[in-house]
């Protein structure tokens, strides 16, 4: 198979116009936290990320039996998240959250902040910890070093569907574990 990442966006992209949700959940699990963190540094404000990227995967479903053909859904929804962005930017009542990321916060704001990511960083390592070791290492190549599927297969020699099913199960692991702590 000679490209693995785009024969799976072919498959994905099939089910997607077939109706399949699961395909759509798929594609956000595998693309959020990247879209999230491209958004935030063209943006800076995580509201409106987040909206924006809820806006794309909806478009997406919207519009799935009209797609046309698409060789990269990292590409496709980078360029729907930069062009959902610049909407917003556009609009009107966009100005307060362009102010209020303008806005330098005070010295006390910032100790709040430093203190609450040391904690969320803290429980992050704690979760990591209750990783199998193949899980920790998909999990760090995929959203610490943002490798695509097809390079973390070359990287680890592991087949593709064991890195899918690594990663789906280290995310569930992190989430359950992350979930007993916080509540």
């Amino acid at each position: 198979m000679a490209n693995s990442s785009g024969y799976v966006d072919q498959l994905i992209l099939r089910q997607l116009r077939s109706g399949d949700e699961l395909a759509l959940g798929h594609l956000y699990q595998s693309h959020y936290n990247r879209l999230y963190r491209l958004g935030l540094r063209w943006v800076g404000e995580g509201d409106v990320v987040e909206e924006a990227i809820q806006e794309v995967f909806q478009s997406l479903w919207a519009y799935r039996e009209k797609l046309g053909d698409i060789h990269s859904f990292e590409a496709y929804l980078t360029a729907s998240l930069k062009r959902q962005i610049t909407k917003k930017k556009k609009q009107p009542e966009s100005h307060e959250w362009m102010e209020s990321a303008m806005t330098v916060p005070s010295y006390e704001e910032l100790l709040v902040r430093h203190e609450s990511d040391e904690h969320r960083r803290k429980l992050l390592l704690e979760a990591l910890e209750t990783l199998t070791y193949r899980q920790k290492e998909v999990i760090l190549l995929k959203f610490f070093e943002e490798l695509t599927y097809k390079e973390i297969t070359d990287k680890t020699g592991l087949q593709i569907d064991t890195v899918y099913k690594l990663l789906h199960e280290g995310l569930k692991r992190l989430r359950t574990y992350l979930q007993s702590v916080t509540h």
